[in-house]
């Protein structure tokens, strides 16, 4: 869990706190390098409030993880389990971790598949633990980490031991001048590797202090590994999904190995689902003495559990509606608690379902009874196949002539997390976008998915869409045709049909109205399209060669000179820079940005019949890419762009221009012609790409042009020239030729 599994025994659910089980908002922390995702590479600097350097244990806060800690505001309020259930399983827990035992296992792993409550267990856990601190005399709990498969912050590792290490510093107060000293000599620490900053944030500092060993022990919480999902760059991630989150999660279970071999006061409690890999790994000789297995299946009175839970919601769930006691209005219970099987996440999914305002609770629950007497072999084929075909019976209460169009919006919701930022995006935003860009009416989308209401939150449109999704169970069932069957949603058809929509209404930008601000879901696929369109290239577009053709055909109809320029128009200056930020960064980290439409087709540019066309997609994005440099130095009736904007489009130009340079006539491209003869315009963007990592060659080039011109901006005291290689030869060669020339 599993972050997925957060609230499946939350507190006595209300109504209006119902959207609230698996509660996840976007998190309010702090992201001072964009969007982390892995090995990021961060544009590094030590910040500062109001003018000061910031302390060691400031510039920590700013690059941990705070979404992913136990009482964040990211997880409020935070996943409990139901009073009455689950105690067997927390008392054992508790237990153990207070058992003064030096000789006891220090490691314990929870595990149970989706749905059984294994974050609720570490949120009471970590409640009860922090209740015994007067009764202890110190905080038995030093840190937590709740990993969250959708959350951009909490789906990698990037800063688990940054985020570990500010809360050991806030629960252990003799570590925190160490902890603190450590990151004021070496701010680059946040930079580092995790196995490094494991040890000179954790490992050191406690090494340091006098008596470490008979310090009481604490305890560290790491939930959902299985949710950790992302460590090398997106891009790269998609090509080989299984088996790099495979990679991730064992190197966060071997970071837990190394932490635990220094013997510090720390115990960790790890919760995760029994994945073949994570299983294997905690059952190596590696392990084998130091983790203690605690199935959650086999702990506890799971139908006792399950019965307490629909017992107390059945009987909110009358009062609310005016209806008669639990045992006169609801004599389906005894089945619901059966029907479960102890899997908590059914009853809670049921409770969801008939707890809707505009429907009977009454006939809701015996409409999932009547189906499910209907098929009984499929309701208990698998220990899932409950929960199926309850997600199957709650798809079926949509009216049937709304079906195709509720498929459509899941595929469209799925496919639309295209990258973190627009991961992050608020519900009401999204759907707004994807009705826009569908040419739906507005509300439309929203309007379809009511009646998964039990699934999908639609309280709080505010929400982050990346959490839309009440439970990851539920997303996998969707993705998976085997259990979804007539209701499955194919993500590539999605991202497909997403698109055709954003190039479709990309029509309306052209050179005449460049400097018009468009319509919000206009600039959002403005900014997205060549982001989709590498998830496609890694998808999709291989398996169909008619889609890929069809798509390079809708670009090329395009004004893409204008659709290239118009979002740098729009960035601001609110958030640091981040190169990953550009619209085009997908485009332009390809090694050869011209090739970027047909990168899937490279192989065939020699064929006979693909050879011609694939030629002709080149030149003519060459020709876009060059005239859209070329329009942004020249700069004559562009507004003014914000100091960021023109960073990036720098970076990006610098990136196609090591492409150019490659090109045996390279000295005659367009946008190498206008460099040479820098316009008072586009002055402060031609400044900027040659501060940037330009090839030398072309540098050259460009300097030796300037100075035989008699340029001005080779006579300031501070140019971007000044550190080229042999900068004092060039200058004398030139003199040479007329000295008269040089400045």
């Amino acid at each position: 869990m599993s972050g997925s599994d957060e609230q499946v025994l939350a507190q006595p659910l209300q109504h209006r706190l119902l959207p609230a089980f698996y509660y996840q908002q976007s998190s309010n922390a702090p992201i001072f390098n964009g969007d982390i995702n892995g090995n990021v590479i961060n544009d590094f600097h030590i910040s500062t409030l109001d003018g000061l350097p910031v302390s060691g244990l400031q510039l920590l806060y700013q690059h941990a993880a705070m979404g992913a800690m136990h009482e964040s505001d990211e997880r409020y309020p935070p996943p409990l389990c139901h009073p009455g259930t689950r105690e067997v399983v927390v008392v054992r827990i508790i237990g153990w971790h207070l058992d003064s035992n030096r000789r006891k296992k220090r490691v314990m792993w929870v595990h149970a598949p989706a749905g059984y409550g294994k974050t609720a267990v570490a949120g009471t856990v970590t409640e009860k633990l922090k209740a015994m601190r007067r009764e202890l005399g110190f905080t038995p709990i030093g840190a937590t980490f709740f990993f969250w498969r959708t959350s951009p912050e909490r789906s990698s590792p990037t800063r688990l031991i940054i985020t570990l290490a500010y809360q050991l510093a806030q629960s252990i107060p003799d570590l925190r001048p160490r902890i603190e000293a450590v990151v004021k000599s070496e701010p680059d620490v946040i930079e580092m590797a995790l196995e490094i900053q494991l040890e000179k944030l954790i490992v050191e500092p406690f090494e340091c202090l006098p008596g470490y060993d008979a310090m009481p022990n604490r305890l560290i919480i790491v939930d959902g590994v299985d949710e950790c999902i992302n460590w090398d760059r997106e891009s790269r991630m998609e090509r080989k999904y299984a088996e790099q989150q495979e990679v991730v999660q064992i190197r966060v279970l071997d970071i837990i190995h190394s932490l635990h071999s220094h013997h510090l006061p720390l115990s960790f409690l790890i919760l995760s689902r029994p994945e073949a890999w994570i299983k294997r790994h905690l059952e190596s000789s590696r392990f084998q003495e130091m983790v203690e297995h605690l199935d959650l299946q086999e702990v506890g009175d799971h139908m006792n559990d399950v019965k307490r839970f629909v017992r107390v919601e059945l009987s909110r769930i009358a009062t609310s509606f005016g209806l008669e006691g639990v045992d006169e209005e609801w004599p389906e219970e005894e089945w619901l608690v059966y029907q479960s099987d102890g899997h908590i996440l059914y009853a809670v999914t049921v409770i969801r379902h008939i707890d809707d305002p505009y429907g009977d609770p009454r006939r809701l629950l015996k409409d999932i009874v009547e189906s499910s007497e209907r098929n009984p072999a499929i309701s208990h084929s698998t220990p899932l196949s409950s929960l199926h075909e309850l997600y199957r019976q709650i798809m079926r209460s949509c009216p049937e002539r709304n079906r195709t169009l509720m498929l459509e919006i899941l595929e469209d919701v799925v496919a639309f997390r295209i990258r973190n930022h627009v991961r992050k995006l608020p519900c009401g935003m999204a759907f707004d976008f994807l009705d826009h860009l569908a040419r739906r009416s507005p509300g439309s989308g929203i309007k379809a998915l009511r009646p998964l209401h039990a699934v999908m939150r639609f309280g709080n449109m505010d929400e982050a869409i990346y959490n839309v999704f009440i439970h990851s169970s539920f997303t996998e069932f969707l993705l998976t045709p085997l259990t979804s069957m007539e209701f499955s949603v194919d993500r590539g058809r999605g991202e497909e049909r997403l698109l055709v929509n954003m190039l479709n209404c990309m029509g309306s930008v052209t050179m005449d109205v460049i400097i018009e601000q468009p319509e919000e879901h206009i600039l959002f696929a403005l900014n997205n399209w060549c982001h989709l369109w590498s998830r496609l290239s890694n998808g999709q577009f291989q398996e169909s060669r008619s889609s890929l053709i069809q798509m390079i055909q809708k670009v090329l109809a395009l004004d893409l000179p204008a659709c290239l320029i118009r979002p740098y128009l729009s960035i601001d200056d609110a958030q640091k820079r981040n190169r990953y930020e550009s619209p085009f960064w997908r485009l332009f980290s390809s090694p050869t940005p011209s090739n970027f439409l047909v990168e899937t087709m490279e192989s065939e540019s020699t064929d006979s019949e693909w050879g011609p066309f694939i030629h002709t997609v080149i030149s003519r994005t060459q020709s876009s890419l060059d005239a859209a440099f070329i329009t942004l130095l020249r700069a004559t009736d562009l507004s003014d762009c914000s100091p960021k904007a023109t960073w990036l489009m720098a970076c990006d130009c610098v990136d196609y221009l090591k492409e150019v340079v490659t090109r045996a006539d390279w000295r005659e491209n367009g946008l190498v012609q206008e460099l040479r003869n820098p316009r008072p315009k586009g002055m402060v963007l031609f400044m900027d790409i040659f501060q940037q990592y330009t090839p030398q060659d072309l540098k050259q080039y460009v300097y030796m042009s300037l100075v035989r011109n008699i340029n001005p901006i080779v006579d300031r005291e501070e140019h971007p020239f000044q550190d080229l290689v042999g900068v004092d030869e060039i200058d004398a060669a030139l003199s040479d030729e007329g000295g008269e020339l040089v400045a």
